[in-house]
């Protein structure tokens, strides 16, 4: 049997949905900069911009199962560092809002991301109309 999908009820603001771990290898970085070619970071350190997908990545890891039919309304990220090739890292997401405007479910999301010894990386936040 299949586990349910996530239902806007099920979300309660403040509560931390799950981590996940990552880890940009070279071979994520060459698939990234076969993507974007002309993103070029130092020697050693992650592109940036990598970072959305990088938190894409854990959002879409822990707030799963996802019902079909959201929409991901808007998203916000700010960067302290970028990370290393081959550094850990350790993304926190916590449901940040629940509400219903306009009889459509909207939730909000925060995201935390960190590296070696808890170095900040990156934080944003993501919104989405929730479809059940």
């Amino acid at each position: 049997m299949t586990q349910p999908f996530l239902r806007f009820d099920d979300f309660e603001p403040g509560r931390l949905l799950g981590t996940h771990e990552d880890l940009v290898t070279p071979e994520l970085l060459a698939e990234w900069q076969r993507l974007y070619p002309w993103d070029a970071a130092p020697p050693g350190q992650a592109p940036a911009a990598m970072a959305t997908a990088l938190v894409m990545r854990a959002y879409l890891q822990v707030a799963a199962p996802r019902p079909p039919g959201n929409v991901h309304a808007a998203q916000q990220l700010r960067l302290h560092a970028p990370p290393d090739i081959g550094e850990p890292i350790r993304t926190q997401v916590w449901c940040e809002s629940r509400e219903l405007r306009r009889e459509r479910r909207h939730v909000g999301f925060r995201t935390v991301s960190t590296g070696r010894g808890e170095r900040p990386l990156f934080e944003g936040g993501l919104r989405l109309v929730w479809a059940a």
